[in-house]
């Protein structure tokens, strides 16, 4: 049974390597698909989440709650033949997304002054990027984690992102030069979001809060996502490291858990309430939906679906107890945290 010892860790930044980025939140999370048609109606008509804005040429849907332009990303696997962005820009090489799974973990940071500098130092400092990119409502840079994982550090360029994204789009992404102009140094997010979810869906979510991926790697993945993605741990246990962005209103943004090969394991959905939490239980179980997993803990309510590739999504309350992993049962691990 996992031993709930918190361990003191360095802060980000701290010691001989630099913090590069500081993300405020994470800002969505990206899929791969086998069905896009197929995972949307899921996502959109199970779990709520209205489809914001589609790209078609990238076989690609956008879903969210209004937050930021989408919480969940998903696009359709590649089957090995390259997709292109705008201007010719290689976007997706048929050599990546062979079979449903983790895309990529988008981190929002404050504006572009905080990633054109993060992006420069790496630069510096030899640390490895895979590719810098306009999407128009916002500017990126794109790199792996110790385990493969591809993560997006990102700012808003477009407040009003529903003005440009919507609806059926053309190609949106080209390529982007950090260096090519004087980078803003205002907040672009939407500090008062209009929120909306599928009202005849049976899930009502309020946000994208967090992701769990499973490693064997726990102390590169650890020193990666606070040295370099510039996360905060806030709890660490034998076999778990909580990590936290800049917002306050998030508790943790991403949890590590020791497993013996690398995986994604899910992503959290938070919910208005714990009542909200049940009606949208019962409306499942009267729907014939298939839940996976339905967890009572004293610091959480939620359960876990999954998707018709398998990829697990979990909607949860939060509650007062202390997160206490030793008194979990015969939940397991990973859907504990």
């Amino acid at each position: 049974m996992e031993k709930n010892t918190v361990t003191p860790v360095r802060p980000a930044g701290a010691g001989a390597q630099p913090l590069y980025f500081n993300p405020r939140r994470l800002g969505h999370v990206n899929l791969w698909v086998n069905d896009l048609k197929a995972s949307e109606r899921f996502y959109n008509q199970v779990c709520g989440l209205n489809v914001e804005f589609t790209e078609p040429d990238l076989i690609a849907t956008f879903l969210g709650t209004g937050h930021t332009p989408h919480d969940l990303g998903m696009m359709q696997t590649t089957k090995g033949v390259d997709r292109y962005g705008r201007n010719g820009l290689l976007q997706l090489p048929g050599s990546v997304g062979l079979k449903p799974g983790l895309n990529h973990l988008a981190w929002e940071l404050e504006n572009e002054a905080d990633l054109v500098r993060a992006w420069a130092v790496m630069k510096r400092d030899n640390v490895p990027i895979d590719m810098t990119v306009d999407h128009q409502v916002a500017h990126s840079v794109y790199m792996f984690d110790p385990d493969g994982n591809y993560n997006e550090f990102y700012c808003d360029t477009v407040k009003d992102w529903r003005s440009v994204l919507k609806g059926d789009m053309e190609l949106i992404t080209s390529h982007w030069d950090p260096e090519a102009s004087e980078p803003f140094t205002e907040g672009r997010y939407e500090t008062n979001p209009a929120l909306r979810y599928v009202e005849s869906a049976p899930i009502h979510p309020q946000r994208i809060t967090h992701a769990v991926l499973e490693t064997d790697k726990m102390e590169a993945m650890t020193d990666f996502y606070t040295h370099i993605a510039g996360l905060k741990v806030v709890r660490q246990t034998g076999s778990s490291v909580y990590l936290k962005p800049s917002l306050d209103d998030y508790s943790h943004a991403l949890v590590l858990v020791e497993s013996a090969e690398p995986a994604f394991h899910h992503v959290s959905f938070e919910l208005a309430s714990q009542d909200d939490l049940e009606g949208a239980l019962t409306r499942l179980r009267q729907d014939d939906q298939d839940i996976t997993m339905d967890i009572d803990l004293p610091w959480k309510r939620s359960f876990m679906l999954k998707d018709i590739d398998g990829l697990q999504s979990e909607w949860y309350v939060t509650r007062r107890a202390e997160i206490s992993l030793d008194r979990r049962g015969n939940t397991p691990l990973a859907a504990s945290v």
